[in-house]
């Protein structure tokens, strides 16, 4: 690249960056798929409709321009706004076949960047600072996932398959801010957001089926009550999702602990064969269920699948 190209480059970038700045305060329409089925821009992955841009530059440009997306990430320096925009370009280029491999290091680092400041603002009680900082994030992460060969470069961890990936971010703090499943589709990769903002971290991934060759996905805390990082207490939590080419729905979830007996402190394990949660404890070098303790078992079954405690 020469000194010319990159200059030009770095002059594109800093005027998109100003464009994002200044359309912060504004408020603007929802983007719409269609006059007769308007979207909320700011909804969360998986409840917005993804958009499929030729050009990415312009779509994240547009958003800026037209619907009051901000590039907010933790700095006064504007060369670090500059960095988001120059992994779109890289990612532009890879879509257009000019870049041959991902630039995985790139996206990790624009999304911790972009997450950074939402849970700055998140740590400090001030969400509705988020609000359009959050239409960046959300459409940016969309598009990385769907633009990645393979689910580990957009990632914490994965199932035992590698089918499908979790992503957790936090505050400023051990505390969760956003967790996201990523799972494949009929059209590549794509991302749900999973539970609510700042209330859910999802710990394990479980690729699970049933008789009729359906599709789950469980996402769970798989029963950790162990305090994280001395902070943050986990809540047992699962999240049941029943997939179906690009569509997937949750069908189940708990979120309770009625099944654990008062003053347990062993471990509550999962096993995907039997479809149960039970009450354990070390018996040589295996997790043995507590005698007489309740289970909390996994009914597959479609749209009527169940988590309940006998």
């Amino acid at each position: 690249m020469t000194k010319i190209t990159h200059l030009l480059l770095l002059l594109l970038a800093v005027c998109l960056w100003t464009s994002c700045r200044n359309n912060g305060n504004e408020q603007h329409e929802p983007s719409s798929k269609s006059e007769s089925a308007p979207q909320d821009i700011r909804l969360a992955p998986g409840f917005y409709t993804m958009d499929e841009p030729d050009n990415l530059t312009a779509y994240f440009e547009t958003l800026c321009r037209e619907h009051g997306a901000v590039v907010a990430v933790h700095s006064d320096n504007p060369l670090d706004s500059i960095k988001i925009w120059q992994t779109i370009r890289l990612l532009d280029e890879y879509a257009d076949g000019n870049r041959k491999y991902y630039p995985s290091d790139e996206v990790r680092q624009s999304l911790d960047a972009l997450a950074l400041d939402l849970g700055y603002w998140f740590n400090h009680g001030d969400v509705e600072d988020t609000n359009f900082a959050e239409v960046f994030f959300f459409r940016f992460l969309e598009q990385v996932v769907r633009l990645s060969p393979q689910v580990d470069f957009v990632s914490d961890f994965h199932c035992n398959d590698g089918s499908a990936g979790i992503l957790n971010f936090h505050e400023w703090s051990p505390n969760p801010l956003y967790s996201f499943l990523v799972y494949p589709s009929n059209g590549g990769l794509r991302v749900r957001m999973v539970g609510d903002v700042g209330d859910t971290k999802i710990m394990k991934l479980f690729h699970l089926s049933d008789d009729a060759g359906r599709d789950y996905y469980l996402c769970s805390n798989n029963g950790d009550l162990e305090e994280g990082d001395g902070i943050y207490r986990v809540a047992f939590r699962q999240f049941l999702f029943l997939r179906d080419g690009d569509n997937l729905s949750e069908v189940a979830s708990y979120s309770n602990s009625d099944f654990i007996p008062d003053g347990f402190d062993g471990k509550v394990v999962f096993n995907p064969q039997s479809l149960r949660w039970d009450c354990c404890k070390m018996d040589g070098d295996k997790y043995v269920p507590v005698a007489n303790s309740k289970s909390l078992h996994l009914n597959l079954d479609g749209k009527n699948s169940r988590i309940i405690v006998r």
